[in-house]
């Protein structure tokens, strides 16, 4: 199942040098079990997304824990659209 994880931040100067060494560490690749779809953030920084697959949500909260402290993040489950068309058809 795809997952959409939103985070936002307004960052002061030591939690963004904290941000910006977990990142360059490579701390921003999700476990084993949970495939990178992709990230995109806004251009000031301030917010954006990810989008992952996994059949273990458990992987997903595990990797949100290893940020939480740095940003607010939200995790939601999220269908494309031929998943959606697939419901709206049964409906």
């Amino acid at each position: 199942m795809k997952f959409m994880m939103t985070f936002s931040w307004a960052p002061d100067t030591e939690t963004r040098a904290e941000a910006i060494a977990r990142f360059q560490n490579n701390d921003g690749v999700p476990p084993d079990g949970v495939t990178f779809l992709g990230r995109w953030t806004s251009a000031d920084l301030s917010c954006g997304f990810g989008l992952f697959d996994t059949d273990d949500p458990k992987k997903l909260a595990q990797f949100a824990y290893a940020w939480n402290d740095l940003m607010q993040l939200r995790l939601v489950p999220v269908l494309d659209d031929e998943a959606l068309a697939s419901v709206f058809a049964k409906v």
